[in-house]
């Protein structure tokens, strides 16, 4: 197992597929969290029926939604989900699932060493995400004069947990991929439902008044899980946010998602014929 595990950690890390996507990733992580940052003191997202404006003021709750602003928009979810997706399908692809199959005939061993590979790839994803919103976020508060708040706990807290969910959607993509096998069409599905999907899902759910479905989306479930507190200062009615009260119970859901596409895959993969 441990041979097997190391031998899937080095298809990862001897690409540059891994170093190029982390990059990118870790740009537009830096620049959505300047931008959010800049905000503060702002008028900018302010309700006008409530008069609620997260960016009123530099406390908590606006210090989570700065630092973990790409996964609030989700836009830097996407690339831990496509590199999930990538890093099974390109063995389908390429048609070197065949040659792991065979050097590893217990496939169950193969899989749960790609998982191992994944989660460790996610994680290194994860941190360099992290690093890179505390930069931009906390340069621009530095530069305008507003606290970072990096010595609260429920900063760092808030932090820690989208380690934990990067991590999630990584398996996510991961999972997704061992259903759909082809490359192009897991990475445009993968890809299209959480960037299109889920918005036009939230604006159909905003007009019906379907806010308990709302809750159920992967995106929002990711939202509940990294701002604990509101950033408003309590001046919206935490019943009609699209989110769960409690993180907790978001993160379990989210993993639950996570579970069902990977054991879904893993037993279609055991009993699939190879090439």
């Amino acid at each position: 197992m441990g041979g097997a595990i190391v031998s899937e950690i080095r298809k990862v890390f001897t690409t540059r597929l891994w170093w190029g996507m982390l990059l990118g990733m870790a740009l537009l992580a830096g620049l959505i969290a300047l931008g959010f940052a800049a905000l503060v003191g702002t008028d900018f997202g302010e309700d006008p029926g409530t008069g609620a404006n997260p960016f009123a003021e530099m406390n908590v709750g606006t210090a989570q939604l700065i630092y973990n602003a790409g996964l609030v928009q989700s836009f830097t979810t996407l690339f831990p989900l496509a590199l999930g997706v990538l890093l099974i399908t390109s063995e389908y692809r390429h048609q070197t699932i065949s040659a792991t199959f065979l050097s590893t005939p217990r496939r169950w061993v193969v899989l749960v060493s790609k998982s191992v590979a994944v989660v460790v790839i996610g994680f290194v994803y994860a941190v360099t995400h992290a690093i890179a919103s505390v930069a931009g976020g906390g340069a621009m508060l530095a530069g305008k004069g507003h606290p970072t708040l990096l010595g609260d706990g429920e900063v760092w807290q808030s932090l820690g947990i989208g380690i934990l969910a990067f991590v999630v959607w990584t398996m996510l993509g991961f999972g997704f991929g061992m259903l759909v096998r082809n490359q192009v069409a897991a990475v445009l599905i993968a890809v299209g439902f959480s960037l299109i999907g889920q918005i036009a899902l939230n604006i159909i759910f905003a007009v019906t008044d379907w806010i308990w479905a709302a809750r159920w989306l992967p995106g929002n479930l990711t939202t509940g899980m990294l701002i604990t507190v509101d950033p408003t200062g309590g001046a919206t009615d935490a019943s009609t946010q699209p989110y769960f009260e409690q993180w907790w119970l978001s993160a379990l859901i989210l993993v639950g998602y996570t579970a069902v596409l990977a054991i879904a895959g893993s037993v279609l993969t055991a009993k699939r014929d190879i090439t």
